[in-house]
């Protein structure tokens, strides 16, 4: 009884040793924190990645690639593109908001004095205005 304990304690190790851990899985996942100080790395991730969903789509069964996404590889995956799209978003909102060259505005010389109505004009004929009887 006691061999038999002794080899199940060696051959089950073996055996749960071999079940699925791949490369992939032993991949450390990184946060978004990580990509956005190391956005190179990022987009080189994120455009491996678009290739490798497409593929891992069509190869594996659904339930084998749903477990592909929530794996290390998978997430880093999301997470990389994640990062490259809202840093291009950013890039295209922050090169629409700065002009491209200087805006200069034309210069307009003020109208003569005798074109533009005095304040006290102004206000009588806003008086008058207000005057105007009603019918009754």
């Amino acid at each position: 009884m006691n061999l038999q304990i002794v080899t199940a304690l060696f051959v089950i190790p073996v055996f749960a040793g071999c079940q699925g851990s791949s490369a992939e899985d032993t991949s450390p996942m990184k946060t978004a924190t990580y990509y956005t100080q190391n956005l190179q790395e990022a987009r080189e991730v994120a455009s491996r990645c678009k290739l490798l969903d497409e593929r891992k789509q069509h190869t594996l069964s659904v339930g084998e690639y749903q477990e592909w996404q929530i794996s290390n590889e998978g997430v880093n995956c999301q997470t990389a593109l994640s990062v490259t799209e809202a840093a291009m978003m950013r890039e295209l909102v922050l090169k629409q908001s700065k002009p491209s060259t200087p805006v200069t505005l034309p210069k307009v010389s003020a109208p003569p004095s005798s074109a533009v109505p005095s304040a006290r004009e102004r206000n009588d004929q806003k008086l008058s205005a207000s005057r105007t009887l009603a019918p009754v």
